[in-house]
């Protein structure tokens, strides 16, 4: 499995125009490290690392602010005359920026950054009208939305877990663009295709706080079976969405009857609501109390055999 790509956000204070396209470079080589670098001016919130050259008459005010906020600092400076760990001098190369840069990202700590809002790819998601495609990209991430067919594509070389770790940063810019365009400039280098049904459940698997909530004691039913691939539902969840696509359920009655958490399943109502494949439902059923019949352990087998798990292996007696 391949290395989530990790965000950061790169401010510069003082540097020449020399150093500053330099850094740039080295931040885009990161990406080959699964590193997604935005550099951006020097603020008080949202950096991860201040790159300052220490001979500018303006470094001192923000060097300061940087150790107040814990802020990790890379100074360039004339009087180092060798590059050392965490510092480098003037004239430093691509290669030497590019080095200090992962060492010092990799070693800082995650920084958990609010949601804010609804992010842009889910407003398109849930958009209603006319069906357009519109082109969305941040850092080394393209992604193709496309509300008539109600999917997105992407680049080969791009999960879907790539682009939900990335969701609610504010740094995704868009553009609408025709079919034409697309199949001209685009349809060769983003040739996957991955439904909208796809996009909610892999949020509800690793950001479920980005989708709304579903009330308490709300009963549902799936309409038909999610467009997911093994690789894309862990095992615990297969028998929950199997009893969802067979009758509904209320939340709680299901995380006792599957013996899984009730967050869990409270993220699968919230997927499927999502995405529409919610069938809202009253009254809900209950955790059956007799054994389950052997039309039931064949349709749940059947379930497994297609996800390549035995889910009762363990009851033969």
């Amino acid at each position: 499995m391949n290395t989530p790509t990790r965000s950061f956000r790169i401010s510069a204070v003082g540097l020449d125009v020399l150093h500053q396209t330099r850094l740039k470079l080295a931040s885009s080589m990161l990406l080959a490290e699964r590193m997604d670098v935005v550099l951006q001016p020097w603020s008080t919130d949202s950096c991860d690392l201040l790159v300052i050259g220490l001979d500018h008459a303006d470094s001192a005010r923000a060097l300061s602010e940087a150790h107040a906020l814990n802020v990790p600092v890379l100074p360039i400076a004339r009087r180092f005359a060798d590059p050392a760990p965490g510092r480098l001098p003037h004239g430093a190369t691509v290669r030497a920026i590019n080095e200090q840069l992962s060492s010092l990202l990799l070693a800082a700590p995650s920084v958990e950054r609010p949601v804010q809002g609804v992010p842009l790819l889910l407003q398109l998601a849930s958009a209603t009208g006319r069906p357009a495609l519109r082109l969305l990209q941040r850092g080394g991430i393209t992604v193709l939305v496309d509300t008539a067919t109600r999917s997105i594509g992407l680049a080969p070389s791009t999960t879907l877990s790539d682009v939900v770790a990335q969701l609610d940063d504010i740094a995704w810019s868009g553009e609408a663009i025709d079919a034409p365009t697309f199949q001209h400039q685009y349809a060769y280098r983003l040739p996957q295709r991955h439904s909208f049904e796809a996009l909610y459940f892999c949020i509800a698997r690793h950001r479920p706080e980005l989708l709304p909530p579903v009330a308490e004691h709300t009963a549902l039913k799936l309409r038909h079976w999610p467009d997911l691939t093994a690789e894309d539902v862990p095992g615990t969840w297969l028998l929950a969405i199997a009893c969802l696509h067979a009758r509904p359920w209320q939340a709680s009655a299901l995380a006792a009857a599957c013996q899984i958490p009730r967050d869990t399943v409270q993220s699968l109502f919230c997927a499927a609501v999502a995405s529409g494949l919610a069938l809202n439902q009253e009254p809900a059923v209950t955790p059956p109390s007799r054994r389950r019949d052997a039309g039931d352990s064949r349709f749940f087998s059947w379930v497994a055999r297609r996800f390549g798990l035995n889910l009762f292996q363990g009851n033969s007696a």
